[in-house]
């Protein structure tokens, strides 16, 4: 019989849909790994094709142990190809009408980027903008809203720890530098099961970088993420409480996030801007909201930092019959006990889906997803939105959330891409926990087409 979830009704799962589901995942694991196989034979088969066809580079004994019969690596092969491509234009035409027939260069460029093995990038230098990706790359980005990684900024596809290692290697490329190995935190989309984000360690290993702004660039999967069918039950009750920005532990205010945006986007739906929006629809909480207005020469960071002392934001996680995550998102005015401890009702903003849906933030000019990382198993929840521009599905920024028993960590750097002057500042806003969840809103928020 179906289970009864915090949110609504969780999908039965009796014995005979439980053995239907094992056998059905078995079929697709022995799929998979006979697909593998084929994968691999071909890819072997390609690549002992290309390797004649290849001149060698000067390479000491010692670095020749590559399993290609020429024993280079494949990034051997890599580096002497992109030599040879620049080397081309020198050619005659007589030269290359005497070339004997067989695979042109532009076609072997093709078949390493066809690799559904490796993970491979080209990429324009400093900004990072990708060129292509290989098969094997493009994989991980099937399930994404990015309808392609051509022009889209590698840097937003990483962690934001790892935006100032890929800054300073395009710096290091364009000033003649040589750049070795590094190591950063790939954003990856489930392939298969639920739709969530995976965060990979991946080493990044130069195969061609050039001053005059080319980049090549291997990805080491250190790991691979694990593939999740679905969500625990748990996590509904484990993240639901009431939450205020700490001044004292935040460095911004979302004023400062939404100005920084407008250098890249004529307009942008932000949470806090459409929390204070509903909330003017509350005749009392208005009343307040235009005093405060009224005592400020304008309307700018000073009016956001102080409605930011004057709110509560009530965060619920909720799960949907088909184990689909998502955030129900609520503001209400309070004001201090030395003013009379008002309250208002409860005014619902959002509801955030978490399974890469289109999420209500959308509107104008721009698309905004929504994601759970797939690592629910600690204290923490974490939760990405990425913005996109609607014509192009170009990714133009994105927010990091990290959920725990403490409250709500945004953590958000805002950038064109990696040919900015200026290092992007990093923007941080700490939403401390203040109180419990509030049942009786919990329980409103479970009835049908209810925004109370």
């Amino acid at each position: 019989a179906a289970g009864q979830g915090r949110y609504g009704p969780l999908a039965p799962a009796g014995p005979g849909m439980e053995r239907g589901r094992g056998r059905d995942l078995g079929r697709k694991k022995a799929r998979d790994k006979q697909n593998a196989l084929v994968t691999r034979e071909q890819t072997k088969k390609l690549l002992d094709v290309l390797d004649p066809l290849i001149p060698q580079g000067e390479r000491s004994l010692g670095e020749l142990r590559g399993s290609l019969p020429s024993r280079r690596t494949l990034l051997h092969l890599l580096e002497d190809l992109v030599t040879h491509l620049r080397a081309m234009p020198a050619s005659s035409r007589a030269s290359r009408r005497e070339r004997k027939p067989g695979v042109s260069l532009e076609e072997a460029t093709a078949r390493v980027m066809s690799s559904r093995r490796e993970r491979i990038v080209s990429v324009e230098l400093p900004s990072w903008r990708i060129k292509c990706g290989s098969v094997g790359l493009e994989g991980y980005y099937v399930r994404s809203p990015l309808r392609k990684l051509e022009g889209q900024c590698f840097l937003h596809l990483v962690e934001n720890e790892s935006l100032d290692v890929l800054r300073a290697t395009g710096r290091a490329v364009m000033r003649g530098k040589a750049v070795g190995p590094f190591f950063v935190d790939l954003r990856t989309f489930s392939r298969e099961g639920m739709v969530c984000l995976n965060v990979i360690r991946c080493r990044v290993i130069p195969a061609h970088v050039s001053c005059k702004g080319e980049g090549v660039f291997v990805l080491e999967a250190q790991e691979e993420a694990e593939v999740r069918h679905a969500w625990p039950g748990d996590l509904v009750g484990k993240f639901c409480m009431v939450v205020r920005r700490d001044p004292g532990t935040s460095n911004a205010c979302a004023y400062d996030i939404d100005q920084a945006l407008r250098g890249l986007v004529s307009e942008s739906r932000v949470p806090m801007m459409e929390a204070l929006k509903v909330l003017s629809t509350d005749h009392a909480s208005q009343s307040i909201m235009e005093r405060v207005r009224g005592s400020m020469q304008s309307i700018g960071r000073a009016f956001m930092v102080y409605m930011a002392r004057l709110t509560e934001t009530h965060l619920s996680l909720g799960m949907d019959e088909e184990n689909n995550l998502f955030v129900n998102y609520c503001i209400r005015m309070r004001l201090p006990q030395l003013v009379g401890g008002f309250k208002s009702n409860w005014k619902r903003v959002m509801k955030m889906a978490l399974n890469g849906e289109e999420t209500e933030l959308s509107g104008g000019n721009t698309k905004v997803y929504g994601y759970l990382v797939n690592n629910v198993g600690g204290d923490s929840l974490f939760l990405k939105v990425f913005y996109l521009h609607s014509s192009t599905g170009i990714c133009y920024f994105s927010r990091s959330w990290v959920a725990s028993s403490a409250g709500l960590l945004q953590s958000v750097r805002v950038f064109r891409d990696g040919s900015d002057e200026e290092s992007p500042r990093h923007f941080y806003i700490n939403m401390v926990k203040v109180a419990e969840e509030d049942r009786s809103l919990l329980a409103t928020l479970e009835e049908p087409d209810n925004d109370r």
